[in-house]
């Protein structure tokens, strides 16, 4: 069965970005524009890693997080969030949360499919 990264993004430059790099690297992924979207097609399929962007309207990164790691049937994906925001307490929280890890953009192409290609295998 081929692996699946969810990409969680509000920003199609963002996601678009995200799914070039990944699919550069023979990685498939899928596309979700807020929460919502992500948790319908969650209902229907499970991915092997979720990358999350913090700052989305109607439920931001952390409340998607949340209702992931409260769902038995998904709280072993990792997540991975993806934010602009520059706050030096952020990562810890995120961690804190049951993110994998926060990533920082303008993201470092060598950092993200390292981290998930890491991810993603073992």
């Amino acid at each position: 069965m081929e692996k699946t990264v969810l990409i969680v993004d509000d920003s199609n430059t963002n996601n678009f970005l995200l799914q070039s790099i990944l699919e550069t690297e023979g990685i498939k992924s899928i596309i979700a524009y807020n929460g919502k979207e992500a948790f319908e097609y969650l209902k229907i399929e499970k991915p092997a890693l979720i990358l999350l962007d913090i700052m989305m309207p109607y439920l931001d990164g952390f409340s998607v997080l949340k209702k992931i790691k409260n769902d038995q049937k998904l709280n072993n994906i990792p997540v991975i969030f993806i934010t602009a925001k520059h706050d030096d307490n952020l990562k810890q929280k995120a961690l804190d949360a049951g993110a994998a890890d926060l990533i920082q953009k303008p993201i470092d192409v060598n950092e993200i499919v390292n981290l998930v290609k890491h991810l993603i295998i073992n």
